[in-house]
């Protein structure tokens, strides 16, 4: 048997196909290296590389053993924790459905577009991720085109807040435009080159500049002022946390100079958290809201409003039943007709312990997303799920905390529970390129630029003993 035939067969039992490639060219150099051994001994070719091949083993044996190691594997725990938020999320149109007045029907779309985003969630399944990664530059692109749109298309104003609407659907741009942002700035960062610099003479003085730390950082300046201009403090301080996060990451994975960066990026992160600070103080509106959203007490006919209905509700709230409140039967209240009160509805309408089974269904689902994120070991799938976890980690935190008068009332959603057929599908989405990425987390395991790095591990895998060694 010869090395080809030998590979042929261990790849014939590697159900992955795109992993065939690999595994064959990291056999073919093991099997070149020991043969290169038994040439230094004295061994003629043909002989030296049939005992190479001897000594790997049996093809088939070798091929079922790798076919366990790059199989991809589907993350159960986290789909099934998506699917209980899903049917939480049912469960809240079912209730709408039953109110008086009410027209629409929530179910019937809430299922229309939950089969659109599972179709389309198949698809980000089964695709291979890293190839978004050279189209960053053109995701930001589309992201900025979504932000904008509703200052050339004039849409609906909603709550003070710019909607685009299409087809009779109305889109609040950042629940598209904030994965895609932060996508697209994983994909800068990971292919940032400090090399790349654009020099030029000023006044004698060789002048140069960093091109990718300058696109990186005008594209996320530009990200955060369309973010505020929506307006959307929110998600602009969501986007924001989570772009400090990844650099955070990025830095602490650099040897070189790591401490003056962390101070460099955390100095100015203060200094602008100290000029936001004193613009909400000095506009006395922002203000009376902020100190209204921890005690409504403070302004109960104004800013406070929502809260005294949210306080009276956790005051009137059962174990399990709607609470005795005249508040849940008013269909056209803001608590029964906003989207962003949903935790607060469900604990007036089903009870505590319903909303305590969601509350720790959000909970197990943060942890998860964390755990795979140290799971995975390729830098950009790792950044991604870092990413798009601590965008459903803030949204979740910050309505939870809102609903229960312990945050700032803000336009901010729960991720699957609340009403919205395209946060709905973006949120699908979402979890289905985290999934796309754990489904791959053993096959990206070998890294083709350390080649004996990968032999080394590959072979201990299978628990091949070199015998030239």
């Amino acid at each position: 048997m010869d090395t080809k035939e030998f590979l042929n067969g261990v790849c014939k039992e590697i159900k992955y196909t795109p992993a065939r490639k690999d595994i064959a060219e990291e056999l073919e150099t093991h099997i070149e290296e020991i043969k290169e051994e038994y040439l230094k001994s004295g061994v003629i070719e043909n002989e030296a590389e049939e005992k190479a091949i001897l000594q790997m083993g049996e093809a088939e044996e070798i091929g079922k053993k790798l076919n366990k190691i790059h199989k991809p594997k589907l993350d159960w725990k986290l789909l099934i924790l998506i699917f209980i938020l899903i049917g939480f999320g049912i469960l809240v149109t079912i209730l709408k459905d039953q109110q008086p007045i009410i027209k629409t029907n929530y179910t019937g779309k809430t299922v229309l577009y939950l089969c659109i985003g599972i179709v389309l969630s198949v698809g980000i399944y089964f695709f291979d991720y890293k190839r978004i990664k050279k189209y960053s530059n053109l995701i930001w692109i589309i992201a900025t085109i979504i932000m904008i749109l509703p200052f050339l298309i004039k849409g609906p104003v909603i709550n003070y807040t710019q909607y685009i609407r299409f087809f009779n659907v109305s889109i609040f741009p950042p629940t598209i435009a904030l994965p895609l942002y932060l996508i697209s700035f994983i994909g800068n960062i990971i292919d940032y080159d400090k090399n790349k610099k654009y020099t030029k003479k000023i006044l004698g003085i060789n002048c140069s500049l960093d091109k990718d730390f300058f696109k990186i950082l005008i594209f996320s300046i530009i990200s955060l002022i369309l973010m505020l201009n929506i307006p959307s403090i929110a998600n602009a301080l969501i986007l924001g946390i989570a772009y400090l996060i990844i650099l955070t990451i990025k830095i602490m994975q650099d040897k070189e100079g790591r401490m003056i960066k962390l101070i460099a990026l955390y100095g100015s992160v203060a200094i602008f958290g100290i000029i936001i600070i004193c613009t909400l103080i000095a506009s006395p509106f922002r203000l009376k809201r902020i100190v209204s959203s921890f005690n409504p007490e403070s302004d109960p006919e104004s800013a406070g409003y929502t809260g005294m209905l949210q306080k009276e509700i956790l005051e009137n709230a059962k174990i399990i039943g709607e609470a005795e409140t005249d508040i849940m039967s008013d269909s056209q209240n803001v608590i029964n007709s906003e989207s962003n009160f949903t935790f607060i509805f469900i604990i007036g309408k089903t009870g505590l312990l319903i909303a305590g089974i969601l509350l720790l269904a959000i909970i197990l689902t943060s942890i998860k997303l964390i755990s795979n994120s140290n799971l995975i070991k390729e830098e950009y799938g790792k950044l991604l799920i870092v990413g798009i976890s601590t965008l459903y980690i803030l949204q979740s935190l910050a309505t939870v905390l809102m609903n229960l008068n312990l945050g700032i009332q803000t336009n901010i959603n729960l991720p699957f529970v609340t009403y919205g057929g395209v946060y709905l599908v973006v949120n699908l989405l979402s979890m289905a390129l985290i999934l796309a990425i754990y489904r791959r987390k053993d096959i990206n395991e070998y890294d083709k630029n350390s080649n004996r790095r990968i032999i080394n591990l590959f072979i201990s895998k299978l628990g091949i003993q070199d015998k030239t060694n």
